[in-house]
């Protein structure tokens, strides 16, 4: 990553949030492999984990994704909000 003069809030929270759900995770293996996109399908799920607190609607859509049924379309498209 190159380092840059200015980094704005909520760059730096995602920033953070990358970090800490990519700690635990081997990247040991060959980039652009399988075992490597497996590993990053791993870190999508632990990266919506990390960052429900600071990006509650950003982590629900990457929830939805993984945890989703099986479909053909984009399972984190969603219809716009209701008023309540």
């Amino acid at each position: 990553m190159k380092p840059t003069a200015y980094t704005a809030p909520h760059d730096a929270a995602l920033l953070a949030a990358i970090k800490a759900a990519a700690d635990t995770l081997r990247f040991d293996n060959r980039p652009g492999s399988l075992q490597r996109q497996c590993t990053l399908g791993l870190f999508v799920a632990a990266l919506s984990d990390r960052l429900a607190l600071a990006f509650p609607e950003s982590s629900n859509a990457l929830h939805t994704l993984v945890f989703s049924p099986s479909t053909s379309g984009n399972p984190a498209e969603t219809s716009p909000q209701q008023p309540q």
